[in-house]
């Protein structure tokens, strides 16, 4: 009997074909990886500084003063410098860059997403060829995911999400592998390896995965329970206590260390007056959002314009590609499904953040790609055989160079109008981080690294939460919001330390006169417009050192 894979092997035409398609792959691939490189060095402006140098500064803290996990330093509100949230995965690796040799802090860390980023997208290629039998599929969703607009801007960014993204689908892999495999102690190991950093890094993207997960560990009990013939309930249990005894451990040791992080960050935070209102229970709200809110279609519209440039049309893509799924295999539409209702669950759980951030849609991406990837693959290489057959069919009576160019028409005009609107996108869209490069080193930060010493900290008011001049200045400070009254206490708290320097856009005269001395500062040849600079100080002999950077 000949077997299928003897005919593919006597197929030198078909072998062809595929590595054609193999190497067009492995191109565009390279090619995404080219794109991402360009004006790599720029500083961390072009989307949420704040967010980006406060990833950034801990990262600096990092190759300065060594690498610590459980006491990191976000150097920000003042000693102790610690207001931790996330797991620092992504700022040691960074960090070892630096130490590497890579020098420039904004490289190393648009590096070390961009590594984390084809990790995650390593992980969707393993999750795509595990559940689709077509190579193209995986192929097509990698490429809509390491192609998008949106992903190219965002994973070149100083940003934690996708070392979460990175890690909650290598726990999905391996977590698929261990259920369906019944993999041995590597296997599990690897599972609680990912799932545990997933938890840590990002909690919030966890829920992706954790829903097809869910899908997966019971359809596979209730297939082995059935298998079990006249078995009883714990006589099935006793006869696949190892299994049972992997599934727990790769379910309760990641949570686990995602509850018990928690826990210790909160307890760093709640020790500081001035991080008290960072510990979780006084983030509810701003985490979760309201009903309201979600009752709301204006917000559901903002959040789709946050993940809009992930693909062109892609209201129309997104629903093309779940209807295309229902006529494919149970395994295909489970894998299509259950992760799209992870994604949505992510969103509506999360909800006010999915509103006020552009950049937490990162974590949904890898399943926007499963969905867009899966159309894409079906409207260009299967929807397309079937207009090439209603084609022949329609014009049967005229000559075979003519049905040709029909059909070929028919291509050019999708692969054209898509491509088109593609390219129109994606250079609205990635213009400012891969073009613009405005860093002057006549800043703010560079007159700041002047006139302060390393050990004399900064107060910065009016400037929100974004540690962008602390960052660039290299100096440690504290970030004051007028809208948080502190009191004496804190004013005490500022004087007891070796703050030195304020900077302010409007007037704080409670805070300067927490001084005897209080100088304003007006650096020639610097293009420091909007903001005051003061020096201050008890001691009239350095009083009269700050006069003299006035001359």
């Amino acid at each position: 009997m000949i077997k299928p894979d003897m005919i593919n092997a006597n197929n030198p035409a078909r072998d062809r074909a595929a590595l054609a398609v193999e190497i067009v792959f492995v191109l565009l691939v390279i090619s995404s990886v080219i794109l991402r490189m360009a004006n790599i060095a720029s500083p961390l402006f072009e989307a949420h500084p704040f967010r980006q140098t406060q990833t950034a500064i801990t990262i600096w803290t990092f190759v300065t003063e060594g690498i610590s996990f459980f006491s990191y330093q976000t150097p920000v509100f003042g000693p102790p410098w610690q207001a931790p949230f996330e797991f620092p995965a992504f700022q040691a690796v960074a960090a070892l860059m630096v130490k590497a040799g890579l020098q420039n802090i904004d490289v190393a860390a648009r590096m070390a997403n961009i590594v984390f980023f084809y990790l995650s997208a390593f992980f969707l290629f393993l999750l795509s060829g595990r559940f689709f039998r077509e190579q193209g599929i995986a192929y097509t969703v990698v490429l809509c995911y390491v192609l998008s607009p949106y992903t190219i801007f965002w994973s070149r960014t100083s940003m934690i999400d996708y070392a979460s993204v990175s890690f909650a689908l290598g726990y999905f892999y391996f977590f698929s592998r261990l259920i369906e495999e019944k993999g041995g102690w590597l296997i599990s190991a690897a599972t609680i390896v990912c799932g545990a950093l997933g938890y840590l890094v990002k909690i919030t993207t966890m829920p992706t995965v954790v829903i097809p997960l869910a899908y997966l560990i019971i359809k596979q009990l209730r297939i082995d329970y059935k298998a079990c013939e006249e078995c009883g309930i714990f006589s099935y249990i006793a006869a696949e206590k190892i299994f049972f005894a992997k599934l727990l451990t790769a379910i309760v040791i990641p949570f686990a260390a995602g509850y018990l992080w928690t826990v210790h960050t909160d307890n760093v935070k709640g020790a500081s007056l001035f991080t008290q209102w960072l510990v979780s229970a006084n983030l509810e709200d701003w985490n979760y959002g309201t009903w309201a809110q979600r009752g709301s279609l204006a917000n559901w519209t903002a959040i789709y314009g946050h993940v809009k440039p992930f693909a062109p049309l892609l209201f129309v893509i997104v629903p093309v590609g779940l209807v295309f799924a229902l006529w494919h295999p149970a395994r295909y539409r489970a894998f299509i499904y259950t992760s799209s209702i992870g994604a949505f669950l992510t969103v509506f759980i999360f909800f006010n953040l999915y509103k006020s951030h552009n950049y937490y849609p990162m974590a949904i991406t890898p399943f926007l790609a499963l969905v867009v990837g899966f159309a894409v693959y079906h409207l260009f290489f299967v929807l397309l055989k079937r207009i090439k057959s209603q084609a022949s069919s329609l014009v049967k009576g005229v000559s075979d160079p003519w049905r040709k160019g029909l059909i070929a028409a028919v291509c050019a005009v999708c692969l054209i109008s898509l491509g088109y609107l593609y390219i129109d996108g994606a250079i609205a869209y990635l213009k400012p981080p891969l073009i613009q490069n405005k860093y002057d080193k006549y800043t703010l930060s560079g007159f700041l690294r002047g006139i302060t010493a390393p050990n004399e900290y900064i107060i910065i008011t009016d400037h929100l939460w974004n540690p962008s001049i602390l960052y660039y200045a290299r100096r440690k400070g504290f970030m004051v919001n007028k809208d948080y009254d502190y009191g004496a206490r804190g004013l005490s708290f500022l004087k007891e330390h070796n703050f030195t320097t304020i900077i302010t856009v409007r007037d704080y005269p409670e805070l300067l006169s927490n001084w005897r001395y209080a100088l304003r500062i007006s650096p020639p040849g610097f293009h420091i417009a909007g903001y005051n600079i003061y020096k201050v100080t008890d001691d009239p002999k350095i009083f009269e050192d700050f006069k003299k950077l006035n001359e």
